[in-house]
């Protein structure tokens, strides 16, 4: 069988062939979401996403371009929580959530977030706190963004590429 591809994703793609997790939750839902839709149809072991997406822009882009297959993509407020740190977290409930036993992060649109001088957070915490929540550790995968992944790093966490799928 020839899986979806989608270059950036290979990792989260490969950790999902692989392990077939049941509920994979991504923040900044988009053309990714609709392309994890397909490979979970393409699997097809009974696997969701629940995509949570801030910028109501891009969300109506998405919607516009049908890549919220299966209403997979949620539009949730975000918030900074703490510019000193650098820190945007997403609001959602996490009773919507307490079966997750993947993340996928790429997101949020950090530019949103600038402040008046002009600096920008690094990082949303919400994979800590809901591993905090959830009294367990849940894998993960991190699209780029170098301040979530040392934010996780410096808390003891390992992204499913820093050890082998």
């Amino acid at each position: 069988m020839t899986y979806v591809t989608y270059e950036k994703y290979n990792p989260a793609f490969e950790y999902i062939i692989a392990n077939k997790p049941m509920h994979i939750v991504e923040y900044g839902g988009g053309k990714s979401t609709m392309f994890i839709n397909r490979l979970l149809e393409q699997l097809n072991y009974g696997g969701k996403v629940t995509a949570y997406e801030d910028n109501s822009k891009f969300y109506n882009y998405s919607n516009e371009k049908g890549w919220n297959t299966n209403n997979s993509i949620k539009l949730v407020n975000s918030e900074y929580i703490s510019q000193e740190h650098g820190i945007v977290r997403y609001i959602h409930p996490i009773e919507d959530i307490q079966d997750v036993d993947f993340f996928i992060v790429d997101g949020p649109d950090y530019r949103l977030f600038t402040s008046e001088s002009g600096n920008q957070p690094g990082t949303t915490d919400n994979l800590h706190l809901v591993m905090t929540r959830l009294n367990r550790i849940i894998p993960f995968w991190i699209e780029g963004r170098t301040g979530t992944q040392n934010f996780m790093k410096n808390l003891n966490y390992n992204m499913i590429t820093d050890y082998e799928v």
